[in-house]
């Protein structure tokens, strides 16, 4: 993707939907490849290429012909795409833009590949970082441009950098990029709560793209009365997790227990068609019945459901039934009055059964 840059002025300006110009500020660096290097390698390092910041490293899926290539392009001198890195607030450099590259340089350092598919080069073919001899010295003193993002900048125009930047490759999931711009305490515990066996093996497919910790956020996200929510659910978990990054010991501990309540709660009262519209002849899990049950189980005691699973799960099915409700599920099934409306046919019938 093309980046507009004027980095005479060290800025970046920029044109959101509403038409207002944004202005980010940054400055810009050429350091060397040894340096670099040196600064992912300092202890703690000052330049952060952990993978469970960004996307993991993916260059080395087939082989290594794609991380030689570029380790080629760099002893051709080939201008090399600038580097994106966003300065937090104990002055270290988090990379935004650039991981691949930036990893493929270290672990080549690090002699953990051989040169593969090379055409310029032939004679390098099969020759680890510490075989090349002079080359060694020139690929250490290779420079490459890096744009630093000053910590002063809100973290939303950061994060729409992020989204513009890596628009040009893979395309970021939104949750890859909230973990990026919103590390934390309440992103350790996306993460953490991810890996529990229902949220992994969600709707029997592979997570990928950290679907799975976004599953987690909208349970947190969307439990009150959604004051503020205009019907954009990307912008309203963007401003959960923008609000709710540095949470407390107590706090982050708070919502990870009445998550993991709410979750077992769900799956011992509906068993293996948790999530489902056992109406259906091929039921499938579904990212709103786990809203829709999540939400409504989230305050109740294991007293009040105990001994009523069974008539609970029948008011459920009665539910996926109702006209009304199969009427939220068409069209806009995320705007707000379809959300509320899911919610008030389902909680009359609940009620019945929990306060009966």
């Amino acid at each position: 993707m093309q980046k507009n840059t004027h980095l005479s002025r060290r800025r970046i300006i920029m044109t959101e939907a509403n038409q207002t110009d944004k202005t980010l500020n940054l400055y810009p660096i050429d350091y060397p490849f040894e340096t670099l290097s040196a600064r992912i390698r300092s202890n703690p390092p000052k330049l952060k290429l952990d993978p469970d910041f960004q996307r993991k490293y993916k260059w080395d899926k087939e082989g290594w012909e794609r991380a030689s290539r570029f380790i080629e392009s760099c002893l051709m001198r080939i201008p090399l795409p600038a580097c994106y890195f966003a300065e937090a607030a104990d002055g270290t450099h988090l990379v935004i833009d650039g991981v691949q590259r930036l990893t493929t340089i270290e672990k080549f350092f690090n002699d953990e590949f051989a040169l593969e598919g090379m055409t310029a080069y032939k004679e390098l073919e099969g020759k680890k970082f510490s075989q090349l001899g002079n080359y060694c010295a020139e690929l250490e003193a290779t420079t490459i441009r890096c744009i630093i993002l000053r910590k002063e900048n809100p973290p939303n125009l950061v994060q729409e950098i992020f989204s513009r930047l890596n628009q040009g490759a893979v395309k970021l999931s939104d949750q890859e990029i909230r973990n990026a711009i919103y590390p934390g305490p309440l992103n350790n515990l996306l993460h953490t709560l991810s890996k529990i066996e229902e949220i992994e093996k969600f709707g029997n497919t592979l997570k990928d793209s950290r679907e799975g910790e976004e599953i987690v956020l909208r349970f947190f996200a969307l439990q009150d009365d959604l004051e503020g929510y205009e019907g954009r659910l990307t912008k309203f978990l963007d401003s959960y997790m923008r609000n709710n990054s540095q949470l407390s010991d107590e706090e982050v501990k708070k919502l990870k227990n009445k998550f993991n309540k709410t979750l077992k709660m769900c799956c011992d009262i509906f068993e293996n068609t948790v999530f489902t519209d056992t109406t259906k002849n091929r039921p499938k899990q579904s990212i709103v019945y786990y809203d829709l049950l999540m939400h409504s189980f989230a305050n109740l005691s294991q007293n009040m459901v105990n001994g009523k699973e069974s008539r609970i799960r029948d008011a459920f099915k009665s539910l996926c039934k109702n006209a009304a409700f199969q009427r939220t599920l068409s069209g806009g099934i995320q705007n707000k009055a379809s959300i509320l409306k899911r919610r008030e046919l389902w909680q009359k019938k609940l009620n019945k059964i929990v306060e009966g």
